[in-house]
């Protein structure tokens, strides 16, 4: 009688739940609709436009041409999980800091240079509806001419939110590069894990990819998603964790192809993993509700002369304005 009692009020606040758009049953049990290969499609099919009408190469999403002969940094950040305007604190101080200064905690704080790029990991979002609140919030960004890039995490695709995601932010696979003044070029793909695999046709796409840019000369390559490689996830519904073969092909094509960083966020702390010569790395979440504990990253990549390699910086903060944990990467 006492498990019939269990099972009927657990029954109760599934539907409840759902009903508001807090838990995402079919999500659970049968993955985010559409799946990775139907969104793969669709990313194609908008890159394929706008890179035409850009006279942009296939699937590019900009060139970005940093404006310091010395450096330029990117800001990083993930886990969100906005539900409405009340939750959207760290959000607007990272927008503010990524700018070149904040206030926070009655502190007022310049962190130098506005941002060459802005990054978001995923799980923007934790609810229907919010995309709005979360383009609305980062507006300053695009006002001031900072780029930003997006890839989708579970949470952003619960409830069937891909036609919101698409509508704001178009494709979850696609790549693009940064130029310093004297010519040194590095580069970003996004790849869709979302539902916690790349699936056989995104895979082919960053294969290919890899093995052409490979041969281009570029200074660092760095491939951003949402999901962790190493990192068990304690949930095993979908969306948690790759496929143990898959992140064997991912980790062999990686080191095959010289990317040096491997970075998402998912699991909500930071973590740091080198495996064959690939960094990867995990970012802290960014959650309202991690106040004084929610993070973000910055990566500073120095420009140098000649043959020497660029010396990339990065460093972990939490939003209290603490630097809590430094990465100092110099590759020989």
């Amino acid at each position: 009688m006492n498990n019939h009692k269990f099972l009927s009020l657990l029954l109760v606040c599934l539907v409840t739940c759902s009903a508001c758009n807090r838990l995402d049953i079919g999500g659970i049990f049968g993955g985010c609709k559409p799946h990775h290969d139907e969104r793969f499609k669709h990313s194609m099919v908008w890159n394929d436009v706008y890179c035409l009408s850009n006279n942009l190469e296939d699937d590019c999403l900009a060139h970005i041409h940093a404006k310091d002969s010395a450096y330029y940094t990117i800001y990083w950040a993930t886990d969100l999980h906005i539900q409405g305007e009340g939750m959207t604190v760290m959000l607007d101080t990272f927008v503010s800091m990524s700018m070149g200064n904040y206030t926070i905690q009655g502190k007022t704080f310049n962190v130098g240079d506005t941002a060459t790029a802005v990054i978001f990991c995923g799980d923007i979002i934790d609810a229907k509806n919010n995309y709005p609140v979360f383009y609305r919030h980062i507006q300053p960004l695009y006002d001031n001419h900072v780029p930003v890039f997006c890839t989708p995490g579970n949470h952003d695709l619960c409830f069937g939110q891909w036609t919101e995601y698409e509508a704001h932010f178009h494709t979850s696979t696609y790549w693009f590069d940064i130029t310093t003044p004297n010519g040194k070029k590095d580069l970003y793909i996004s790849v869709d894990s979302g539902d916690a695999t790349l699936g056989s046709e995104q895979f082919k796409w960053l294969k290919n990819l890899l093995e052409q840019k490979s041969k281009e000369g570029y200074r660092h390559i760095i491939v951003f998603t949402h999901t962790h490689m190493f990192k068990r996830d304690s949930n095993n519904a979908h969306g948690a964790n790759y496929a143990v073969e898959e992140i064997y092909e991912l980790t062999y094509l990686f080191s095959k192809y010289r990317v040096e960083y491997y970075i998402c966020g998912h699991d909500h702390s930071h973590e740091e993993t080198t495996y064959k010569n690939v960094k990867y790395y995990t970012i802290g979440a960014m959650k309202d509700s991690y106040l004084g504990k929610a993070a973000y990253m910055t990566m500073t990549v120095f420009n140098t002369t000649g043959q020497d390699a660029a010396p990339v910086y990065l460093e972990l903060h939490r939003m209290s304005g603490e630097n809590y944990i430094s990465w100092d990467d110099v590759d020989n």
